[in-house]
């Protein structure tokens, strides 16, 4: 069964719940957890996840702890988080302050999982597109390159993330730093993945 990502969300805080505490938490703990005044809302999420096979219940009704090792299913789950905003990122102004939606990572990061892989940068040529070094650029392989993507470029064999460009009818790899030269291939220039998003831990 596919979750949506509220019931993804919940099981994703059982777990976590389990693992920290070592028991599970009651519909109590998750109505607090999830801001909801009736249990019978959250119990009715649990009696999903019970009805599909991600969670088991005893004969009163409690949650039966799972432990990291059986519960498989669980541990694919993707972590799905609460979406709040839009903030400002000029002059100060208000912010909703109930999430507007939940958001799975894997969905918003990635298209398709089977192509898609992660690099760890290192230099600073692409500083002016906002790419700096220890950061991760998410890269699908199967996606179309086009004209001034960021692409990861296979230069007369050396690989290297650069702007792709055209000029005169001929493609050449373009950094984000001026003290950086295009880069032009002397016998082939490919594209091995385009650049759809970044992650970075401050």
């Amino acid at each position: 069964m596919t979750l949506t990502p509220h019931q993804r969300t919940v099981l994703n805080y059982i777990g976590e719940f389990q693992h920290k505490r070592g028991y599970s938490p009651s519909l109590a703990d998750l109505a607090i957890a999830f801001g909801v005044r009736s249990k019978n809302a959250i119990a009715k999420v649990v009696n999903v996840l019970s009805r599909d096979g991600y969670l088991e219940k005893d004969p009163k009704g409690r949650i039966k702890i799972l432990h990291h090792e059986e519960s498989h299913s669980s541990a694919r789950l993707p972590i799905a988080l609460p979406l709040f905003g839009p903030i400002a990122a000029g002059f100060a102004a208000p912010v909703e302050e109930q999430a507007e939606e939940t958001v799975t990572l894997e969905d918003y990061l990635v298209g398709d999982r089977s192509s898609t892989f992660l690099l760890r940068v290192k230099g600073d040529s692409m500083i002016g597109a906002g790419i700096n070094e220890g950061d991760l650029v998410v890269v699908d392989r199967k996606r179309q390159p086009r004209l001034n993507a960021i692409v990861v470029g296979v230069l007369d064999g050396e690989f290297t993330l650069k702007r792709l460009r055209k000029d005169k009818g001929k493609f050449y790899l373009q950094a984000e730093n001026p003290e950086y030269p295009d880069l032009h291939a002397l016998e082939e220039l490919k594209v091995a993945g385009v650049v759809i998003g970044l992650m970075r831990k401050y």
